[in-house]
């Protein structure tokens, strides 16, 4: 958790790069949001202007609160469940075909 967030309103000034336009983001603003150089970004676009966001990825930090013990007796239950497939190849299908 960041305890001391960064909320302004900065005024920019939109910059030539080749055939395309810059902004520069300042380094506060990119620590802040937790980007990088080179990180991709989400940029929405509407009537009114346009954001960036920075990517969401659902996944990220999943296993951080997984409880040992509950996954040590999840596997345990999977293990029971499933031990009758232990002799078979899970490889062959009932039609023939290989994977």
């Amino acid at each position: 958790m960041r305890l001391n967030k960064l909320y302004m309103t900065i005024t920019m000034q939109i910059k030539k790069s080749g055939n395309s336009a810059t902004l520069r983001i300042p380094t506060d603003v990119l620590t802040q949001l937790g980007l990088k150089i080179g990180e991709d970004v989400v940029m929405q676009v509407n009537d009114n202007g346009f954001s960036i966001e920075k990517i969401s990825h659902p996944r990220d930090g999943w296993a951080d609160n997984i409880c040992p013990v509950a996954a040590l007796i999840e596997a345990e239950n999977m293990t029971a469940e499933y031990t009758h497939l232990s002799g078979e190849s899970l490889d062959k299908w009932e039609n023939g075909e290989i994977w």
